[in-house]
């Protein structure tokens, strides 16, 4: 347990939310043409049964046992329309809107994390483990909800163009690694960028590469409790 707490420091969950909207501008925004168009062709059934259908056979079960391909895509193999619309409705939009039904508040999870004990390979001693032992290390793993990954998916899709073509027009060091698989690409045009800005290299405010992963959206707010197991 110590050598998990110490990779995995407590941090505050308290969000300086000083610039967010309210919930009545929320609930404003969301009663407008613009988000009802948003709401109607990003998030509708026919890309929510898209994104499980298209999801990799036999990928990893979520907390609650959940496979998208092979059990949430079979839910929409018939056509039950009115069935559909309350998948949509109280298993993917709550992750958009953050309107939970009361009641299933405790079982809100954006991912649930547990660990498993593995050899430490060559008894290295692990940083700041705090006395413990140095012959295992422990893995921590976060199961992510599978309805979250949904609404994340299409959230992402939703906001993606636009997200990219403001940055591409505020920074002209911006590259986009989106789709690109193949990683050796990837660190050769990083370092490409850095040599390119070598000339303004400063040790006391020295280049740095930062990565913006639209992805890991909504990991953060919604974590049950950990088990350790």
């Amino acid at each position: 347990m110590a050598k998990l707490q110490a990779k995995n420091p407590q941090v505050s969950v308290d969000f300086g939310k000083n610039y967010w909207p309210s919930a009545a501008d929320m609930d404003a925004i969301r009663q407008e043409d613009d988000w009802l168009h948003v709401a109607e062709k990003h998030f509708s059934v026919d890309n929510i049964r898209k994104y499980f259908a298209r999801s990799p056979p036999l990928s990893a079960q979520d907390a609650d046992g959940w496979r998208p391909r092979e059990h949430v895509a079979f839910l929409f193999s018939e056509d039950d329309e009115e069935f559909h619309n309350l998948i949509r409705k109280h298993m993917v939009i709550p992750f958009i809107t953050d309107d939970f039904f009361p009641g299933h508040n405790d079982e809100v999870a954006g991912g649930e994390y547990s660990a498993s004990v593995k050899p430490n390979a060559g008894g290295a001693h692990i940083p700041n483990a705090r006395g413990a032992p140095v012959d295992a290390d422990v893995r921590g793993i976060v199961i992510g909800s599978t309805w979250r990954r949904c609404s994340a998916s299409r959230a992402v899709a939703e906001s993606s163009l636009a997200v990219a073509d403001y940055l591409l027009g505020q920074y002209g060091n911006f590259l986009q690694f989106a789709g690109q698989k193949e990683g050796a690409t990837r660190c050769a045009q990083i370092v490409q960028l850095l040599l390119a800005n070598h000339v303004d290299h400063d040790v006391s405010d020295p280049l740095v590469a930062v990565q913006l992963d639209a992805a890991q959206w909504g990991k953060q707010t919604y974590y049950r409790p950990a088990k350790v197991y």
